[in-house]
């Protein structure tokens, strides 16, 4: 009789209570040393531990993997891509914020082309109005020397000045040309990538 209700009590005793009762897995690390062989011992050396290895128990049973440590080079690439992701989050949330179709994206495209222009313009008719005083100053040093004179020096200075300003001019006129080009450019990306992320049916 006894028996039995010590059994039963047993039997009424939650799981946890029966587990503590039982013996600790006792666990082991295996990981592969310098010369490629697999090592099982109670401890693993610190200089291993980047190199990852499995926890497991006197069976043999895996209990755990560890992966190596990223070496600098995957970290790097790791880091890249995170960025890559980022930049390509905050790029699709900036065109769903500003367009909501790609009619608005061309149209903005044609006002920033407009004024890119407008200032394209303005250089070249600067760099006409440099070209007709450079033109009118070697005029005057050219009098001076046919009358056997020497060029006064404030035309000399006006002449080095202007060709200095034409100089400058042109390389302002150059960039806005290569400024429109990559305008262009920056809206058609614009339009591709909204067209993957809120594609338009006709």
């Amino acid at each position: 009789m006894l028996s039995g209700l010590l059994l039963a009590a047993a039997l009424l005793l939650p799981g946890w209570a029966l587990a503590a009762n039982r013996a600790p897995v006792k666990t082991y690390y295996r990981y592969i040393n310098d010369q490629g062989v697999k090592v099982i011992n109670h401890q693993i050396p610190p200089e291993y531990v980047q190199k990852g290895y499995e926890v497991v128990s006197a069976h043999g049973v895996v209990l755990k993997i560890v992966d190596p440590a990223p070496t600098e080079e995957e970290a790097e690439a790791a880091e890249r891509e995170r960025a890559r992701i980022e930049a390509q989050r905050e790029w699709d949330e900036e065109l769903l914020r500003r367009y909501s179709s790609l009619r608005d994206i061309e149209a903005a495209k044609q006002r920033k082309l407009a004024q890119i222009q407008t200032s394209i313009n303005i250089l070249e008719s600067n760099i006409s109005n440099i070209k007709s005083q450079i033109v009118t100053q070697q005029a005057k040093a050219a009098d001076s020397e046919r009358l056997g004179r020497e060029v006064p020096k404030q035309i000399l200075a006006a002449i080095s000045g202007l060709e200095e300003e034409l100089r400058h001019t042109r390389e302002q006129a150059d960039e806005r040309q290569q400024l429109y080009q990559e305008t262009i450019e920056k809206y058609e990306r614009d339009k591709q990538r909204f067209d993957i992320i809120r594609p338009e049916t006709d």
